[in-house]
């Protein structure tokens, strides 16, 4: 069967239309920075999955388990010892350290899927909380012999005429920003999208890397400090959460085509996002402020309802025994301002 010029011309149409409509279904604009990435993503994941009911019997096999569709992350925790067991905690860390830090914000770190289908604000924040969380447990977890073949921290010469010198267990917080890397796959090459979650992910990782402090223990004869030993400790992880949240907070929003200006000064030490967030107001409503200016921009206008309410609190401590350290406190009651946006 011959097909006639005509006809021919007419398929020839057809099928590009068909591919036209494919490019622009996204935006109506052929835009591959606004492209979303097709690769499933780990972030995702972490936040909305459900981990498995574990206990002291759990094998290491079903801890794993919710990394399933992720080949890389699962063959790793099934082989490192010690690492199922962490996988677990940093999930928990990840959730409970988000709800925790913005309960007051719009946003309460409510977790939905169209956050990973575009990269919002929050997006942002959620990639990099995540990689610092997970970083942050490793180097611990080096540090307390819980993650196999990582070690404490090695140190620096000490200083021969100083009264304290290098020793101990620091946080091995060089070992986590590596296996960080690899854990979460950051040095591979991927789409535009994947590189801007690569940056945010490792705005996380620096902001961890910068919470690095020197811990000194003093020693000597009846609680002298003749000489000190010096560690180095990652801070308490809610003092990186605030970080990032002021990261969130000024984040920058890039535009089409700027892509290759993420590594600029500029832009490198900041959390960025494509999309303008939504509208979170509709999930303020009976929500509590902290105060009332809080309340100012979480109630976004609505005003607030006040009440009282009495809570009860330790107070009038005393030593008991001061040889055995024991104090002894009464239980008393006072009234709170209580402020709940309308």
């Amino acid at each position: 069967m011959k097909f006639s010029t005509s006809k021919y011309l007419i398929c020839l149409v057809v099928i590009i239309l068909v591919y036209c409509s494919i490019i622009h279904s996204d935006s109506g604009t052929p835009n591959k920075f606004h492209q979303n990435s097709r690769k499933k993503s780990f972030i995702s994941a972490v936040y909305t999955k459900k981990m498995p009911q574990s206990n002291a019997t759990t094998n290491v096999k079903g801890l794993c388990r919710w990394l399933r569709g992720f080949k890389h992350q699962k063959g790793l925790c099934l082989k490192r010892k010690g690492l199922a067991q962490l996988l677990n905690e940093y999930k928990k860390l990840t959730i409970q350290s988000c709800s925790l830090h913005f309960r007051y914000e719009q946003w309460p770190c409510k977790i939905e899927r169209k956050f990973f289908k575009k990269i919002y604000r929050e997006t942002a924040l959620m990639y990099s909380l995540s990689t610092s969380a997970f970083m942050y447990l490793v180097a611990k977890a080096c540090a307390a012999g819980k993650l196999e073949n990582c070690k404490c921290a090695s140190h620096g010469k000490s200083d021969n005429s100083s009264n304290w010198q290098w020793g101990g267990c620091g946080d091995n917080v060089k070992f986590a920003k590596n296996y960080t890397y690899r854990f979460f796959q950051l040095r591979r090459k991927g789409d535009t999208n994947q590189g801007i979650y690569r940056h945010n992910s490792e705005i996380g990782i620096r902001t961890v890397m910068k919470s690095e402090e020197k811990m000194c223990k003093c020693h000597g004869l009846s609680g002298s400090c003749t000489y000190k030993i010096c560690f180095k400790k990652v801070r308490p992880f809610k003092t990186i959460v605030e970080e990032l949240k002021n990261q969130y907070h000024n984040a920058i929003k890039v535009e089409s085509g700027n892509n290759y200006n993420l590594r600029t000064k500029g832009i490198k030490k900041n959390l960025v996002y494509l999309e303008s967030s939504p509208n979170f107001c509709p999930l303020t409503a009976k929500r509590r402020c902290k105060d009332a200016v809080n309340c100012d921009t979480l109630c976004c206008g609505r005003g607030f309802d006040t009440s009282v309410e009495t809570v009860k609190e330790t107070c009038r401590c005393r030593w008991r025994n001061e040889s055995a350290y024991q104090v002894e406190c009464q239980h008393c009651e006072r009234d709170q301002l209580i402020y709940v946006c309308r």
